[in-house]
C-alpha cells in the first residue's frame, strides 16, 4: 500500500514537472531572445459609423510613449502621426471613401523603435445606398392653418430618427427647420407663397453613430 502510495505521488510530481516545463517553454517562445516591450495602446477606442465614412475615438493616456497609431482592414493601412499629442488628449480619426460593407480593423501604437502594443480589435458597418434604399422616410400629412401657413402632422418620428423642413419665407430668405424625433405637428408660418416644401427624412444607424443619413427628399407645392 505504502509502495502504490509512493508510485501516485512520483506520477503528480513528474506531471506537475512537465506541465511547469510546458509552461516555461510556452513563455520563452513568446519572449524570444529578449524581453519584449509593449508601447501603451489607445483607451476606450470607439468607432462611430457614418456614411462611407467611420471616426475612431480614443484617450491617448497610455499612450505617452507612442509616436503613431496605425489601423489595419482587409489589405489596407492608415497611419496618423502622435507628434504634438499630449496624454490628455482624445484621439479623432476619420476614414473617409469607404465601401458600404461591414469591417473589422486593427488599430495598435507604435515608438520611435517599432515597438507595439496590444491590437485593438473593432468591428463596424460603413452605410451606404444599400441601407438608404432599406429605410421608410416619415409618413405625414399637411392642412392649411387659416392664416396663409400650414401645420404639419407626423404620423411617427422615432427615435434616431428627425425630419429637415427647407423651404423660403416670404421675405425671400432660405430656412431650415430641424424636426427632433417624437414631434407630433410643425407648425410653418411663413413660406412664401408658390414655393415648394423640402422635406427630408435622416436616420441615425444607432445612438453612436457619427451622424444623420439622408433618405431622399420629397418636395410639396402647398397651397391655401
Amino acid at each position: 500500500m505504502k509502495k502504490m502510495r509512493y508510485i501516485i505521488v512520483l506520477l503528480c510530481v513528474s506531471i506537475t514537472l512537465f506541465s511547469c516545463t510546458d509552461l516555461v517553454g510556452t513563455f520563452e517562445k513568446f519572449q524570444g531572445n529578449g524581453e519584449i516591450t509593449y508601447v501603451g495602446k489607445i483607451d476606450s477606442l470607439k468607432v462611430h459609423e457614418g456614411l462611407h465614412k467611420i471616426q475612431f475615438e480614443g484617450f491617448l493616456y497610455y499612450a505617452e510613449t507612442a509616436t503613431e497609431v496605425i489601423i489595419k482592414w482587409n489589405d489596407q493601412q492608415y497611419t496618423q502621426s502622435l507628434e504634438g499629442y499630449g496624454k490628455t488628449d482624445v484621439l479623432t480619426i476619420l476614414l473617409e471613401d469607404l465601401e458600404e460593407d461591414l469591417y473589422v480593423f486593427e488599430v495598435y501604437t507604435v515608438d520611435k523603435n517599432n515597438n507595439r502594443s496590444i491590437i485593438t480589435t473593432l468591428q463596424a458597418n460603413v452605410y451606404g445606398d444599400k441601407f438608404i434604399s432599406a429605410q421608410n422616410p416619415v409618413a405625414y400629412t399637411y392642412a392649411s392653418n387659416g392664416e396663409g401657413g400650414f401645420t404639419l402632422m407626423w404620423n411617427e418620428i422615432p427615435a434616431l430618427m428627425q425630419v429637415l423642413l427647407e423651404y423660403t419665407n416670404r421675405d425671400g430668405e432660405k430656412q431650415t427647420v430641424v424636426v427632433p424625433a417624437f414631434t407630433m405637428k410643425t407648425e410653418i408660418f411663413d413660406i412664401q407663397p408658390d414655393t415648394q416644401l423640402k422635406i427630408t427624412t435622416c436616420v441615425k444607424p444607432n445612438k453612436d453613430a457619427l451622424e444623420y443619413i439622408s433618405l431622399p427628399a420629397k418636395y410639396e407645392s402647398l397651397n391655401n
